[in-house]
């Protein structure tokens, strides 16, 4: 059996963790896949030291994973336009890429992959998605049968953690967000959580890999959790519920923002750093993946089983890109109620907001008519606290 060449493109959190677990669990991964070697590992700044065995050339040169006749690379980077170019050339070049880069799968996976089909290559990226939870592998392997009718998801660590320190302790905002970067679940610029690109990005896969385009999104940009006043999560808490930031996709419909989650659903209890994603199929029913959505271990444990599978031809095949069809239903707006009837005069809002003293929820409109109160409530309008 030939030995597989693997290199590391990045080497911070993710790559270093992926580097560390693939030698800690050494004998475990060739009893699975084969012997291989880690020749090269890229980096920005080749000066600073890694810890590194001596048989990997640390270095900030790409053309060295070519040199060293590399058949896959874990692509570890963390800021998507610099990696965007170097995941062509592997691609083109006939490399295999496993990436937990989902801002770059997002803006570039279609082209990507239709790369990669040219060149005989493949391209993986289950820890761009919920980190360490299988969510993509689930849906393509063990759901295949099902039709996937919704997905609703929090898949942002950093945005749960400070939602959760905020109702639990009463912290405020900013508070909690730099509690979030102290430990390191938040980046030193957290935009990207808080205004909730993240989980924009995280979505705009799973379309793609449900439904074979991008989603329609129901508005133009996501809505983030920054400015979230902790007097919304008490309110929520009078609703019976939990203020979460949510990624719902419902056939090709997507949106991303804070939503009220009440105490039936299955998000409800997904709480602090840990992710979830509620997914209801056409025959397997509702079910929920739960736990860690990032970290070091984790999302080199996707990766690495992504490698794996790679390597063992276990991977399911890429999603089938299509055009999407445009849709002809009216997109669901969301209303703010504070009484038994819905009014055509009632302005759009994104969360629980107090109006004439009155307290209400955000719901949403079906194209039917009915009203649909956010996440776990019954096919009625919330009354005012």
């Amino acid at each position: 059996m030939s030995t597989r060449k693997l290199g590391i493109l990045g080497f911070g959190t993710v790559g270093s963790g992926v580097y560390e677990s693939l030698e800690k669990e050494r004998k475990r991964v060739e009893t699975l896949a084969g012997f291989f070697t880690i020749p090269v590992v890229v980096v920005k700044d080749a000066s600073k030291t890694r810890t590194t065995g001596p048989e990997t050339l640390v270095t900030d040169r790409l053309e060295a994973l070519f040199e060293a006749g590399v058949d896959t690379v874990v692509e570890a980077v963390t800021d998507a336009e610099e990696a965007y170019p170097a995941v062509r050339k592997l691609l083109q070049k006939g490399i295999s890429v496993i990436s937990a880069n989902k801002e770059l799968i997002a803006r570039h996976g279609e082209e990507l992959h239709l790369l990669a089909a040219g060149s005989g290559s493949r391209l993986f990226y289950e820890a761009a998605v919920a980190g360490g939870i299988p969510i993509l592998s689930s849906i393509r392997h063990t759901l295949k049968t099902n039709r996937i009718l919704r997905v609703e998801g929090i898949v942002n660590g950093t945005s749960n953690f400070i939602l959760t320190k905020m109702r639990e302790e009463g912290t405020a905002f900013e508070a909690a967000l730099e509690e979030a970067t102290a430990l390191g679940y938040a980046e030193a610029v957290p935009d990207k959580d808080i205004d909730g690109w993240d989980a924009w990005f995280k979505t705009t896969i799973l379309s793609f890999w449900i439904n074979g385009a991008g989603p329609e999104w129901t508005e133009e940009r996501p809505q983030g959790i920054r400015g979230m006043d902790v007097r919304d999560l008490h309110l929520a808490e009078k609703l019976g519920g939990r203020i979460k930031h949510v990624a719902s996709l419902e056939g090709t419909k997507a949106f991303v923002g804070p939503k009220l989650v009440l105490k039936d659903h299955a998000l409800y209890g997904v709480e602090d750093v840990n992710n979830g994603v509620y997914v209801e199929a056409s025959l397997s029913g509702p079910l929920l993946f739960q736990g860690p959505g990032a970290g070091k271990f984790p999302t080199a444990g996707a990766v690495i089983e992504d490698v794996i599978n790679h390597w063992t031809n276990t991977a399911e095949e890429e999603p089938p890109f299509t055009e999407s069809a445009p849709s002809e239903e009216e997109p669901f707006p969301y209303w703010f109620i504070t009484g038994s009837a819905i009014s055509d005069e009632l302005e759009p809002v994104s969360r629980i907001v107090e109006s004439d003293g009155k307290y209400g929820a955000v719901v949403r409109r079906r194209p039917e008519g009915k009203a649909l109160a956010v996440l776990g409530c019954p096919e009625e309008v919330l009354q005012p606290v």
